[in-house]
């Protein structure tokens, strides 16, 4: 990667959560600065300070953005050559369209230098399809709640007990789907309206995208990024992308 961005380059970490996978690249690249980007600016501000009491020497620099309307850094911050760095597979929120113009301001912000990116890849329907419908029903559990959510936020009726989760991978789209599935027919009514649903009748609530080794490279270039590498796990469920800017 010292040969996409030079030595000392700018990390900029999406989604960076508490910090811990971005700075885990910090003894290999020895950036002069990390600029951290998470949609939650307190909780960024909290994992920053505890990140620069171990790293007193570097450049720590966070920024509440949701990146997933438009990645776009302050100018201050801009200009430089950094290697972006998102390795949790979040490109799987996008659909082709999404992916592209996501990864082209990748590219912007890049600006000539590289891109390491997580990717999941297809794989086994039954793998998949557990993964997102998990035996102990948590997956389950958290969606079903956006539910109650809209009692709370609409004043809705919604009883979650007439509603199940449902998890399914659209070959077609290459993507899993989940669904909130009316387990009969039934009525939600709310101040100034009401919906009917027929039994079986599904609320598609979320969708998560799985590429191919061969797609993704596709879609770098697609989006102006240069000889696309990747490493995988040996049964190619994941991948880790790097490809320069």
């Amino acid at each position: 990667m010292h040969a996409c961005t030079g030595p000392e380059p700018v990390i900029v970490d999406l989604g960076a959560g508490n910090c811990a996978k971005g700075s885990a690249l910090f003894p290999l690249l020895a950036p002069r600065r990390c600029v951290a980007v998470d949609i939650s600016a307190d909780h960024l501000a909290s994992a920053l300070a505890h990140l620069q009491r171990e790293h007193p020497e570097m450049d720590l620099v966070g920024v509440g953005l949701d990146f997933s309307s438009r990645l776009a850094l302050p100018a201050a911050l801009t200009g430089e050559r950094a290697l972006v760095f998102n390795p949790g597979s979040s490109i799987g929120n996008f659909d082709s369209s999404g992916a592209v113009t996501l990864l082209r301001q990748a590219r912007e912000v890049a600006a000539g230098g590289a891109l390491l990116i997580g990717v999941d890849l297809v794989k086994p329907v039954a793998v998949l399809e557990a993964a997102y419908d998990d035996a102990l029903g948590v997956t389950a559990a958290f969606n079903l709640n956006l539910l109650r959510h809209l009692n709370a936020v609409l004043g809705a009726d919604f009883d979650v007990r007439q509603w199940r989760h449902v998890a399914l991978f659209n070959r077609s789209a290459s993507r899993i789907e989940m669904h909130l599935q009316a387990r009969q027919a039934l009525i939600v009514r709310w101040p100034g309206g009401e919906r009917a649903f027929a039994a079986d009748e599904r609320i598609h609530i979320e969708n998560s995208y799985k590429w191919t080794l061969d797609g993704f490279s596709v879609l770098l270039r697609e989006a102006g990024f240069r000889e696309p590498r990747h490493w995988s796990d040996e049964r190619g469920w994941f991948a880790l992308f790097v490809a320069g800017a």
